[in-house]
C-alpha cells in the first residue's frame, strides 16, 4: 500500500512540474494571459509520453540486468534506421523487433559494412540474394532493409513460422537447414549466430512494449 501511494505522489509532483514548465513556455493569449487550456494540453501530451514510455524502458532494464553480458545497441543507431525497419517489416508482414535484431546482428547498424565473404549493408545481403530481390544498391539502407525483409519473410514462410530455423537459414542459407533435417546445422557460427539473434529479438520486443 505505502508503494502505491508513494507512487501516486510521484506521479502527481511529475503533473505539476510538468504543467509549470508549460505556463511558462505557453503563448500568450490576445488579452495578454497564459494560454491555460494550450497549457494543459501540453502538459498532458508530456506526461503521457514519459508515462507510457515508461514500462518499455523498465522492461529493457529489467531484461539487461538479467542478462548483464548481452551486448545491446545504442539509441540512437536504432532510431536512426526506425522508420525504414519499421515501413519494410509493415509492407512485408514481418516482425519489427525480429527485423531489428537481425540488423544488430548482422552490421550493428553499419549500413556500409562488409563482411569477408562479401555480404553488405545493414542487413549483410550476399549479391546473388541481393540479385534476387532487386536491391540495386546492397548501402542503400532502405533497399537492403527491403531486400533483407522479403527474404527474411520467405525463410519464414518455408519453415513454417519456425523463428529459428529462419534464422538459421538466413545465417547458413536454407540448404544448410534442410539438410541438417531443418534443424539448426551443427555449424560453430550458426549454432552462436541463432540464439545471439533471439535474445536481441526478445530485447527488441521489450521495446516494443
Amino acid at each position: 500500500m505505502q508503494a502505491r501511494i508513494r507512487t501516486s505522489w510521484e506521479s502527481f509532483a511529475l503533473a505539476i512540474g510538468l504543467l509549470g514548465v508549460a505556463l511558462v513556455a505557453a503563448p500568450m493569449t490576445a488579452g495578454g494571459g497564459v494560454g491555460l487550456a494550450g497549457a494543459l494540453d501540453v502538459a498532458k501530451q508530456e506526461y503521457l509520453t514519459i508515462v507510457l514510455a515508461a514500462p518499455a524502458r523498465a522492461r529493457a532494464a529489467s531484461r539487461l540486468a538479467a542478462d548483464p553480458d548481452l551486448d545491446l545497441p545504442s539509441e540512437a543507431a536504432v532510431r536512426r534506421f526506425a522508420p525504414i525497419v519499421s515501413r519494410a517489416a509493415r509492407v512485408h508482414g514481418v516482425d519489427e523487433a525480429l527485423v531489428h535484431a537481425v540488423i544488430f546482428a548482422e552490421s550493428s547498424y553499419d549500413p556500409d559494412a562488409i563482411s569477408p565473404a562479401g555480404a553488405s549493408g545493414l542487413m549483410q545481403l550476399m549479391p546473388a540474394t541481393a540479385a534476387h530481390y532487386g536491391v540495386r544498391d546492397l548501402f542503400d539502407p532502405a533497399q537492403n532493409v527491403s531486400g533483407g525483409v522479403r527474404f527474411l519473410r520467405d525463410l519464414l514462410a518455408r519453415f513454417d513460422g519456425n523463428v529459428e530455423l529462419a534464422l538459421a537459414a538466413y545465417n547458413a542459407g536454407p540448404y544448410a537447414v534442410v539438410r541438417a533435417g531443418n534443424r539448426v546445422p551443427p555449424h560453430t557460427e550458426t549454432a552462436a549466430y541463432v540464439p545471439k539473434v533471439i535474445d536481441y529479438y526478445r530485447h527488441f520486443q521489450t521495446l516494443k512494449g
